[in-house]
């Protein structure tokens, strides 16, 4: 009889805590919730953790999990929660929907694909399985199937901002920068304010355009001699979806180099180069020609330049150049930088040149520290110092100091016509030289 009451009290307890435990399982998961989507990714794990110790197979523990791991950027352990999910429930929307966008931000976007596939063939009225296709499109550099989706999408649901910011990236990442524009100032009809559309928008006027045709005009004196010559011309176009390609005349060294200006000399290339952003992180350079110096000596030129790009806007440079004659002396310099932006406007960006001429008594260096202000609307100004040692100097002269400054400009007068321009000053063993340079660049878009 004291069994089987004993047996009785317990159902009746359990029976009683059932609806209790279920209470708190969801309040700890609305805080878990509420942690991740707060940032605080350390808590909401250790609180999902604990939902999952009691009920292991919760479905919502698993897939918010999963979610927070992915946001945290570790997709590993997101997409093993994401697949326990699954293995509940197969056709698990919300599980479905992570597990592709974690592919995606991990860079796997062909099984992105297959997750939002599989969701939109269980579900063929999916908006997320059209909107997970379309950005994984997009990231993945397909643009014109990015467009196709952004576009039935922005149809779909026309007072949508966020589609039209989309279909506007997709857009610019084939070149169309018009189109682009016409897509973001519907966007903005709709949210005057929205910021995201607002600076793209602004960065469409600093974008490359699929082709570019620059003029360059230099003025230049030194110990009263002056000197006023064409010093570039370069047609640049986008041949690629991520190649870049240029045909350039130089005559800067006979505006910047004093003795060349003394000398009434011109020193003359054509070259051609390349531009590959290969990957999200890195951009190279490449760039091969001639130069035709003074005294008839023929030059080869070889050129390179990497960037790779770093969290919050930082980057890293190196490159160089090398200088190839059997007439005259070799000749390299090497050089070395980093960008950090302090503000949303403003970067300073230090660099070390080394350079050497071939038979010189020593190897030359240069510091120059450049301080970068630029607008979203693409208006750019640019102020250094500089100060370095000469490789080469006056017999007379113990002296091998290098001081200068400079400002550089970009001027975007409008989407057609930008306005360059640049005014330096050195001062050197030999002497002094002052250089003024104005451009202009023409932009024609599609």
């Amino acid at each position: 009889m004291k069994v089987k009451f004993l047996c009785l009290s317990l159902l009746y307890v359990l029976a009683q805590s059932a609806p209790a435990q279920s209470g708190n399982i969801e309040k700890e998961l609305a805080q878990a919730r509420q942690l991740a989507a707060s940032g605080q990714y350390a808590g909401a794990e250790a609180q999902y953790e604990r939902i999952l110790v009691q009920q292991p197979n919760n479905l919502e523990a698993l897939t918010g999990a999963g979610y927070n791991y992915s946001w945290s950027k570790q997709y590993d352990k997101a997409r093993l929660k994401f697949e326990e999910a699954l293995a509940l429930d197969p056709n698990a929307t919300e599980a479905l929907v992570g597990q592709g966008y974690n592919y995606a931000w991990s860079g796997n976007y062909r099984l992105a694909k297959r997750a939002f596939e599989k969701l939109k063939l269980s579900q063929p009225n999916s908006v997320e399985a059209f909107k997970g296709l379309a950005y994984v499109h997009l990231w993945a550099g397909d643009g014109a199937a990015a467009i196709t989706y952004f576009l039935d999408l922005t149809q779909k649901f026309p007072g949508e901002t966020e589609y039209r910011i989309a279909l506007a990236q997709a857009y610019l990442s084939r070149y169309e920068v018009k189109k682009a524009r016409i897509v973001l100032r519907s966007a903005l009809q709709i949210d005057s304010a929205n910021r995201i559309a607002n600076d793209l928008l602004k960065s469409t006027y600093s974008a490359a355009a699929p082709l570019e045709f620059d003029v360059w005009a230099g003025y230049s004196s030194t110990e009263g001699e002056t000197k006023f010559s064409l010093r570039t011309l370069q047609l640049s176009g986008q041949v690629g979806r991520r190649l870049r390609m240029y045909l350039k005349y130089d005559n800067s060294l006979t505006a910047d180099l004093a003795a060349l200006v003394r000398t009434n000399q011109e020193a003359q290339a054509l070259s051609v180069g390349a531009v590959s952003a290969w990957d999200k992180r890195f951009t190279t350079r490449l760039e091969y020609g001639a130069r035709l110096l003074p005294d008839n000596v023929n030059q080869q030129i070889f050129s390179g330049e990497q960037v790779c790009f770093l969290a919050n806007g930082m980057s890293v440079k190196a490159g160089g150049f090398y200088g190839l004659s059997n007439k005259g002396p070799n000749e390299w310099l090497a050089y070395g930088g980093f960008r950090a932006p302090l503000t949303r406007w403003y970067a300073v960006e230090p660099y070390y040149f080394l350079s050497r001429v071939e038979n010189a008594p020593r190897t030359e260096n240069r510091f120059m520290l450049n301080n970068q202000l630029r607008t979203p609307g693409g208006y750019e100004l640019n102020l250094g110092l500089m100060y370095g040692k000469a490789g080469i100097t006056p017999a007379d002269s113990k002296d091998n100091k290098i001081i200068g400054s400079y400002i550089t400009a970009i001027l975007p007068f409008s989407q057609l016509v930008w306005g360059q321009f640049s005014l330096r000053w050195e001062r050197t063993p030999f002497a002094d030289l002052t250089v003024a340079a104005a451009g202009i660049k023409l932009r024609l878009e599609k």
